[in-house]
């Protein structure tokens, strides 16, 4: 097949191939960790109202400071 004529369809499925092949090379030779799953749920009222209220407690006591 190499050393006759191809059709254009058949160079490029060789090409798309040849293509496959190094991006699964590639990925043997730098294999990416597996990162954890992100969380989907929201967080709870509580925990939520914590967070919103820190950053005003240090904002009032900058303001009693000054």
């Amino acid at each position: 097949m190499l050393g006759g004529r191809i059709s254009q369809q058949d160079e490029d499925e060789v090409e798309d191939e040849l293509e496959a092949l190094q991006a699964e090379m590639a990925a043997r030779d730098n294999p990416q960790p597996e990162l954890p799953a992100v969380p989907q749920a929201n967080l709870p009222v509580s925990e939520r109202q914590t967070e919103t209220e820190e950053p005003t407690r240090h904002e009032e006591r900058q303001m009693l400071a000054a």
